[in-house]
């Protein structure tokens, strides 16, 4: 969490500086706030690494708007292993990913307009919708020796290397991502999400947003992620999304 005000901070501020300077020009007529928008995103969250999704928003002229969220949460408790096998690291005793898709339908209100020589706008957005939880088992490569007393070397869910499926294993490294998805498992829920919207436009009805809020997910079962751990059905994240679209 201290991460990411830090990283609110920096990225938010510039941000205000901007809209500061700018309603310190001579006023001149406003822009059409209600314009409809599109805009692709990529996300960075408290709940995962530097790079947590991407999103997609349309934004209607009756301000409302419809939103696409895919992301992976991590438990705040995940380090990597500091046994490395040949300098390749896992996540210890991380059981699943749990992986989100959020389709939303939300509202928004300007706090702040943006005025016909440029400049940022504010506004204020609040949504929910169903969460799509995908829960995939996390793989990792093994060394182990089988019945004949070779070493054999193969990627299995960290479930079975920690259960002595198999005899005299060591845990080599993390396995690929895009293992274990045929043994995926669809857990649903739904979410609220609060948010602030930074909007900057640029060049030909181009714009850059930066929007940061909080989200709530609910689960309609816990959800495990780590060994040993108490599976949880709620997860809240803080989260901060760089957008560029363009308006109509």
């Amino acid at each position: 969490m201290p991460r990411f005000f830090f990283l609110w901070m920096i990225l938010v501020v510039p941000f205000c500086i901007m809209g500061q300077r700018k309603s310190t020009a001579p006023q001149k007529k406003e822009i059409n706030a209600s314009a409809s928008s599109w805009g692709i995103g990529v996300n960075t969250n408290t709940n995962s690494g530097l790079l947590g999704g991407f999103s997609f928003i349309k934004t209607f002229k009756n301000r409302s708007f419809i939103n696409l969220d895919f992301t992976n949460t991590k438990d705040y408790r995940e380090f990597d292993s500091p046994f490395s096998y040949n300098g390749k690291t896992y996540v210890e005793g991380k059981l699943n990913y749990l992986l989100n898709l959020r389709p939303e339908y939300g509202r928004q209100w300007a706090l702040l307009k943006q005025s016909s020589d440029g400049g940022t706008s504010l506004n204020g957005r609040l949504a929910t919708g169903p969460t799509l939880g995908i829960q995939k088992p996390y793989f990792v490569d093994i060394i182990y020796t089988d019945a004949a007393g070779k070493s054999i070397q193969t990627s299995v869910p960290m479930a079975n290397a920690l259960d002595n499926t198999y005899s005299k294993s060591v845990i080599s490294g993390e396995g690929s991502f895009f293992s274990g998805f045929s043994e995926a498992k669809m857990v649903p829920g739904w979410h609220l999400k609060t948010a602030l919207e930074f909007k900057f436009e640029t060049l030909k009805q181009n714009y850059l947003a930066l929007e940061t809020g909080f989200i709530i997910d609910y689960f309609s079962q816990p959800v495990e992620i780590l060994n040993q751990t108490t599976p949880r059905s709620v997860y809240t994240t803080g989260y901060v999304t760089f957008f560029f679209g363009k308006s109509k």
